[in-house]
């Protein structure tokens, strides 16, 4: 071999060896940076160590990742747990400052877990991630009083989601069935901000869980088919409607007056005899065919519907006061019969009037029963006994009702 191929050879393998070392001394170094940064957290000199943590994680000749990401976190944590502290001494906490901090730590001991082959640092962050997880919830309950609505959503979703996003956690009891809050009430909380912030699209994210909250869940029903009407969205409005009526008067009033509007007298009717189909002794079943038949002034035949919602729901008031309504409404259609009928003798007359009157006492009890169950709201039924004591000729009763209407 020459001199030439031989010096070659032996430089080549020096300079590998030089460029090993190099990446050997570069790695070490950068795990200092990170010990060192532990130790300036101990000493509360938080930006220092951050500036050594940025260095580490980002420089890319790191060997332990994973303690530099726990590092990171522990950093984050003493940031956040700074305002918790302040609070506890009823003093103005940076809310903003809590969630960024708390969110990142988060992040940071997900992170570790990721690089945490031997797992080093997994008891230690599980505990952390089971406390951390209410922390989300002061966020969300934070924000949504200062009405950063997009800020309260987003920490009541990572509440919900947060056996999902941590795996640490992702199978312990008291995650997956928290006894602190009710994960129905936090979806619920979650579709309140989301449209409270016009984020119309994320209210359904948490839907089918806020429905289950039975305190709010009329609530999270308006709120789906306000979302709906907001995007426009009316075929996904009618059919929601339809899957809420069942239980909802309002909504089933709702629907009805849409098809009322578009005159569309089908399909009310196929919306009542549907509900009726699937229940017949449901309110508001009975409720719905009343009010469909008496749009077509089918004030009869409306009649037996209303009468049977009070019977399932004795404090019905509208059904009462359409129960009313349609006997004041046939006994007026009688009336005005009657003067257009020619030639009428005396006693048809007569015959004719006491129909009249018959149909006017009928209503009585209804709105009886609407001013018992509603007293301090005369003006829904004042005016109407009104009418029936003068149809019926009871002066003492009629001018009783003009003391409530003054």
């Amino acid at each position: 071999m020459s001199l030439k191929l031989l010096i070659y050879k032996v430089m080549n393998k020096y300079v590998l060896s030089i460029a090993l070392l190099v990446a050997s001394t570069g790695a070490f170094a950068q795990n200092r940076l990170v010990k060192k940064a532990q130790g300036l957290i101990n000493n509360n000199q938080i930006e220092e160590a951050q500036t050594l943590l940025t260095e580490a994680l980002n420089s890319g000749e790191t060997k332990d990742m994973a303690l530099a990401w726990d590092v990171q976190g522990d950093l984050y944590q003493r940031l956040f747990a700074d305002e918790l502290n302040k609070a506890a001494a009823h003093q103005p906490l940076d809310t903003a400052k809590f969630a960024k901090n708390l969110y990142a730590c988060l992040d940071a001991y997900e992170k570790c877990n990721e690089y945490d082959e031997k797992k080093e640092y997994a008891e230690k962050n599980k505990g952390n991630l089971m406390k951390f997880r209410t922390f989300l919830m002061y966020v969300g309950q934070f924000d949504f009083q200062n009405q950063n609505f997009a800020g309260a959503y987003k920490a009541y979703d990572a509440w919900l989601t947060y056996p999902q996003n941590h795996k640490l956690v992702a199978d312990e009891p008291k995650v997956l069935n928290d006894s602190v809050f009710d994960k129905n009430q936090v979806a619920y909380y979650a579709c309140l901000a989301a449209y409270q912030g016009k984020d119309f699209d994320k209210v359904a994210t948490h839907l089918e869980e806020a429905l289950k909250y039975d305190k709010e869940a009329k609530t999270v029903k308006q709120l789906h088919l306000m979302t709906l009407l907001e995007k426009g969205d009316t075929a996904q409005w009618i059919d929601a409607s339809k899957k809420y009526a069942a239980a909802d008067e309002v909504i089933a009033q709702n629907l009805l007056a849409y098809y009322t509007e578009k005159k569309n007298d089908a399909a009310s009717l196929e919306f009542a005899n549907s509900l009726l189909a699937a229940d017949p002794n449901n309110k508001i079943a009975n409720y719905s065919k009343g009010v469909v038949l008496f749009g077509q002034e089918k004030f009869e035949e409306a009649l037996p519907f209303f009468e049977k919602s009070t019977e399932i729901d004795p404090t019905f008031t509208d059904a009462y006061y359409n129960a009313g309504v349609c006997c004041c409404n046939t006994g007026y259609g009688i009336n005005e019969a009657i003067g257009k009928t020619k030639n009428l003798k005396k006693a048809e007359y007569d015959a004719k009037i006491a129909q009249v009157k018959d149909w006017y006492k009928k209503a009585e009890p209804f709105f009886l029963k609407v001013k018992e169950l509603e007293p301090d709201n005369p003006q829904r039924w004042a005016s109407r006994l009104k009418t029936v004591y003068y149809i019926t000729g009871e002066k003492a009763k009629e001018a009783e009702m003009d003391t409530y209407l003054k």
